[in-house]
């Protein structure tokens, strides 16, 4: 790939393939962000650890390419065919967008997800039993959780009246995350309106937008890129004296108020089975769809009262972590 053809950052880790035996060579991961890669570090040590604990070594079984569009959707099928032509062993992808252009680029490389939200919804399988094609993975339930997650943030902020939701209108999934969020907040008397940004450099001038309605909290963090630029939102938060909730257990430690959904260890954890299993031979048509069955409630004190927030005693005691 040369200069003018790459609109992607590619970085391999390094890492120099080495024969397993002789005839063998580590199996390439193609690990492609749609955010930025340094921002998922975290992410990265957590699945080799987990590939390590199913027997994988990296170096010797595996090696890693990684690839990222810096939160940029539009540049995922170029960085998908960029992706193909390395042909790796297997392609890990998040977002329903960086699937699309994954199942557009290849009908053979088995294509994991990691944690995409409603993929049989979005038309990415056939179902979560049986997905068919070359995909198969972990499903987020972003859009169940929602309900959930402005039930806590309305018990948290019993004075709270309006709702602001930043949304990535490029991720198919964030309008229909947001209706639900919307009915439900209706359904506890609140209000909800939703702002857009569609890239990194957009976050700030929607922030700003959505401060001018004066809402109580900001509901973000339903996208990958969003998710990428916890810290930036964070700081808009602080800056205009907004608290931010989100369903990324990511957010919590960013310095958000409250984050309620699956943590990050969990997808990536049971990623390296699937890895595992597809290496071993599985075919991803046969390997059923995954959803989480557990959550994490986590509340941040030390944002709360930087806020001047007082949570109730009742919600700190249902929380499964809080940060001091």
């Amino acid at each position: 790939m040369n200069r003018r053809e790459t609109v992607v950052t590619l970085l391999a880790l390094g890492v120099v393939p080495r024969l397993v035996d002789a005839q063998t060579r580590p199996a390439r991961l193609a690990w492609v962000f749609e955010g930025a890669t340094r921002n998922r570090s975290a992410a990265g040590d957590i699945f080799r650890e987990s590939l390590r604990e199913n027997g994988l070594v990296e170096g010797k079984d595996y090696v890693f390419d990684l690839f990222w569009a810096d939160g940029k959707y539009e540049r995922l099928p170029a960085l998908l065919e960029a992706v193909v032509k390395r042909n790796p062993s297997i392609i890990l992808v998040g977002t329903i967008a960086s699937v699309r252009a994954a199942q557009q680029a290849t009908k053979t490389i088995p294509i994991l997800m990691m944690g995409t939200n409603d993929p049989v919804g979005s038309g990415l399988v056939a179902s979560l039993a049986r997905p068919g094609g070359n995909t198969t993975g972990l499903a987020s339930m972003f859009d169940d959780l929602a309900a959930k997650l402005v039930e806590f943030a309305r018990e948290g902020l019993p004075k709270a009246k309006r709702l602001a939701v930043l949304i990535n209108p490029l991720n198919p999934s964030n309008r229909p995350i947001f209706l639900s969020l919307q009915k439900a907040a209706l359904s506890l008397g609140l209000t909800a309106e939703a702002f857009e940004a569609e890239a990194p450099e957009s976050i700030s001038g929607a922030f700003t937008a959505a401060s001018k309605t004066r809402p109580d909290v900001v509901v973000t963090g339903f996208d990958g890129m969003l998710i990428d630029q916890r810290a930036p939102i964070i700081a808009l938060g602080f800056a205009h004296k907004i608290p931010v909730v989100s369903q990324s257990s990511a957010f919590g430690d960013a310095g958000a108020l409250m984050t309620y959904g699956t943590t990050t260890s969990a997808f990536v954890g049971r990623a390296a089975v699937y890895v595992k299993k597809l290496l071993a031979g599985a075919k991803p048509e046969e390997l059923p769809i995954e959803q989480p069955t557990t959550f994490e409630l986590v509340i941040n004190l030390k944002t709360a009262r930087k806020l001047g927030l007082n949570i109730p005693q009742s919600l700190l005691l249902r929380a499964d972590r809080v940060i001091e």
